[in-house]
């Protein structure tokens, strides 16, 4: 039996429109878009920004509203408001895993492939 780390799930084009810079970490994401790729409060996952090429890792939070995409503490220094990230989470598992890929516009409505920039 091989484990192997791989995709489970990809939030490609998401636009941020919050940084807080004096908060104890995360990304903040709506309830929707955690319930659309079934991700849960203290997920960890891996950021990425178009913008800037930044990369890092955090955990998720749950936004109180439909369309906020928070990104909190020091990581706050590597995005700044309208910066289109991806979110992608990663598990360790032995099984073939489908990954789910999920598309936003820029007022983080899901969206299909073909309309995302």
């Amino acid at each position: 039996m091989i484990m192997r780390s791989v995709m489970s799930v990809k939030l490609h084009g998401l636009c941020v429109t919050r940084c807080e810079l004096l908060y104890s970490g995360s990304i903040t994401l709506p309830s929707l878009i955690m319930k659309s790729a079934q991700l849960s409060y203290g997920d960890m996952v891996s950021i990425y920004n178009f913008n800037n090429g930044a990369r890092y890792d955090t955990y998720v939070i749950e936004g109180t509203d439909d369309t906020t995409v928070g990104i909190n503490g020091p990581s706050a220094r590597l995005c700044y408001k309208g910066d289109r990230i991806v979110v992608a989470q990663y598990v360790v598992t032995d099984e073939k895993i489908n990954p789910r890929v999920l598309f936003f516009d820029d007022q983080n409505r899901e969206v299909e492939f073909e309309s995302v920039f």
